[in-house]
């Protein structure tokens, strides 16, 4: 990096090199979350004691540190004990193809390829426990029956407990899973559900939230982490053991219009808030505060 005369360096997940405060040259690292303390249980011995080597390293080591919410500016300050003047909240934004709107063909046609039921709720994300999937799909005995649940993500062993509560309830007609879609099939699939739910435990961020925001979509988030900045005001939010809430909720919204009406004008006001433009700006003011100090 010297001898190339790098004015910065941005670690952009969670590390940066070994032996860069010895370089002089301004760094920043960007880190995501600190789920590995909040949630030992869902990583291995060996996963948590690299992360939590490599994580404090970078933050120490850092000239600033970006945290992609509140929440994990907040974990930074109370597990790494970072001073939190050493700290800036730059949100994430989403892929732009989000943002643009399907017709009704090409809609149809997305339906048609992936056998997408007529009302759907969407579940997105790597189909882990975190993530908290089981909870929907109790959830779902208790929704509406004519709507059935679209879930996307990469599967993983906790796919097999989540299977056999659906085969225990008699649940296989109401839920389809896919996986592998290609990007450009995404915002259609998204823009054809009735509405978006993300019950996830803990994330640093929550980005899918944004997509269904973007896509015009009611949110139904869970408590307990960033998810309340993801989805601004608007959203709904239940507590991430509840699924007696969680039906109550999915079925409020789609029983009544005008409060869905309401959700997702709201959520393309807040979604303003994670627009490239605002977002940039927020980054180059990270980047100026680490070379000015320097």
């Amino acid at each position: 990096m010297k001898k190339d005369k790098v004015d910065l360096f941005h670690g952009l997940s969670n590390e940066l090199p070994l032996g860069i405060a010895k370089s002089k040259i301004p760094s920043i690292v960007t880190i995501h979350d600190l789920i590995f303390l909040r949630f030992p249980e869902f990583y291995h011995y060996v996963e948590r004691t690299l992360y939590r080597y490599k994580y404090l390293h970078a933050c120490k080591n850092a000239s600033r540190i970006i945290a992609v919410s509140e929440q994990t500016k907040s974990d930074l300050i109370s597990l790494f004990k970072i001073p939190e003047n050493k700290i800036d909240v730059v949100y994430q934004g989403c892929n732009s193809a989000f943002q643009l709107k399907s017709n009704e063909e090409e809609i149809n046609l997305i339906r048609e390829e992936y056998n997408l039921p007529p009302k759907y709720i969407l579940q997105v994300g790597l189909i882990e426990e975190r993530k908290n999937l089981l909870l929907t799909v109790k959830a779902l005995k208790s929704v509406i029956d004519d709507v059935k649940l679209v879930v996307i993500g990469q599967e993983t062993d906790y796919l097999s407990e989540v299977k056999q509560y659906i085969e225990a309830n008699k649940l296989q007609h109401r839920v389809r899973f896919l996986k592998n879609i290609p990007l450009k099939d995404m915002p259609p699939i998204y823009q054809a559900a009735e509405l978006f739910v993300y019950p996830s435990e803990f994330e640093g961020f929550g980005i899918p939230i944004i997509e269904a925001l973007y896509s015009g979509l009611p949110v139904v988030a869970a408590t307990g982490s960033c998810l309340q900045e993801a989805g601004g005001k608007g959203s709904c939010y239940v507590h991430p053991k509840d699924e007696v809430q969680l039906a109550w909720t999915i079925n409020q919204i789609l029983s009544c219009p005008e409060k869905r009406n309401a959700m997702i004008q709201a959520g393309y006001k807040h979604v303003e808030n994670f627009a490239e433009e605002q977002l940039a700006i927020n980054l180059m003011n990270t980047y100026k505060k680490a070379i000015d100090n320097a």
